[in-house]
């Protein structure tokens, strides 16, 4: 291998590691992001189901429970 083909390789090799270090930054903040969005609708969904929960309760003590519906 001559001197010229293996500064060539070294150069490729350098601009190949750039590369991958830069997926890797823009893939790292993605991941962030994205876990944030996550936790954010985790807790809207808590939300949302203990919002469910006291209107179910809600009406289960407001109905009267096992009357006979009323004979015309």
């Amino acid at each position: 291998m001559s001197d010229k083909t293996l500064e060539e390789s070294v150069v490729d090799m350098e601009s190949r590691l750039v590369f991958q270090e830069d997926a890797i930054d823009h893939l790292n903040k993605v991941i962030t992001e994205q876990h944030k969005e996550i936790d954010v609708l985790q807790q809207q969904i808590r939300y949302v189901y203990a919002q469910i929960k006291q209107l179910s309760e809600q009406q289960q003590d407001g109905a009267p429970q096992n009357d006979a519906p009323p004979h015309y």
